[in-house]
């Protein structure tokens, strides 16, 4: 079955990246800002071990996100449900298992949780799991997929689609546009966004994604994920409709440009704490 980019976001697939302080003195018990990488871990046999996952904590004043790379593949869930303050390694006095934070500041922290898995490779079965985190670390496609989700929205006259896209609705026709545009407006679609950058095209459905190399720059009409061509009409400037087909059916999904804020702020703003 034959799909856009935006689709495959779909299937595989506002805490604002300001929140994110890089200010900071490098003192080891401060609030953890910024994007961190896993580096390494203790396992259940009580080593520590190099890090057997590509895996980043994205810790703002209002949620903290995990991001998973494997591969072209990527998933940015909320498996936190708490924004990582500094706690200390002492054991909390109400809640002898609850989560810490310690040794952490810009540059790394440690993160200690209570594990409950049982028969897991790496964690142990009711025991602590502690993981060791570091600032300024990216795998090669965990940059690029963070650069693009984390990044102000870019505008390159020379290439009109570079840029981050909102998946806002599907028509079956172009006709009516205006009718059809103020149909879907009632009921946006969430989360789903495209990022066309100079090297590639990262797609996620809220928490699923994927990651495409794709040449630059962009034909204006039409653009290439492997052999598949996506055809666009342009019906303004921030404002586009990709053709899909589906057997013999043909459809359009409209995608607005964003021009303010980020992907990652419009996905995080769905778990963020005031």
């Amino acid at each position: 079955m034959k799909r856009t980019i935006t689709a495959l976001g779909v299937i595989v697939v506002m805490a604002s990246i300001s929140s994110i302080s890089y200010g900071q003195e490098h003192n080891a018990c401060e609030n953890p800002r910024g994007i961190y990488k896993l580096m390494t871990l203790i396992n259940k046999q009580g080593n520590t071990i190099k890090a057997p996952f590509d895996q980043y904590k994205i810790c703002t004043d209002s949620v903290t996100m995990t991001l998973n790379v494997d591969g072209n593949m990527f998933s940015l869930r909320q498996n936190d449900s708490m924004v990582f303050n500094y706690t200390g390694e002492d054991p909390d006095a109400q809640n002898a298992t609850a989560t810490r934070i310690f040794d952490s500041n810009a540059e790394h922290f440690t993160l200690k949780w209570w594990s409950t898995t049982p028969n897991h490779l790496y964690f142990p079965h009711n025991d602590w799991c502690t993981e060791h985190y570091a600032a300024n670390q990216y795998s090669e496609n965990g940059k690029k997929i963070l650069d693009a989700l984390m990044s102000s929205p870019a505008r390159d006259p020379k290439n009109p689609l570079i840029g981050t896209w909102r998946m806002i609705g599907m028509v079956d026709e172009l006709r009516h546009t205006k009718q059809e545009l103020k149909r879907i407006r009632e009921k946006p679609l969430d989360g789903l966004y495209t990022i066309f950058t100079p090297e590639c095209i990262v797609a996620i459905g809220r928490n699923l994604g994927r990651l495409y190399p794709t040449p630059n720059p962009y034909d204006k009409k039409v653009f290439k994920v492997g052999n598949e061509e996506n055809k666009i009409t342009w019906l303004s400037s921030n404002l586009i409709a990709v053709e899909i087909h589906q057997g013999y059916r043909t459809d359009y999904e409209i995608l607005e440009r964003v021009t303010h804020g980020t992907a990652f702020d419009g996905i995080a703003s769905h778990y963020a704490t005031h």
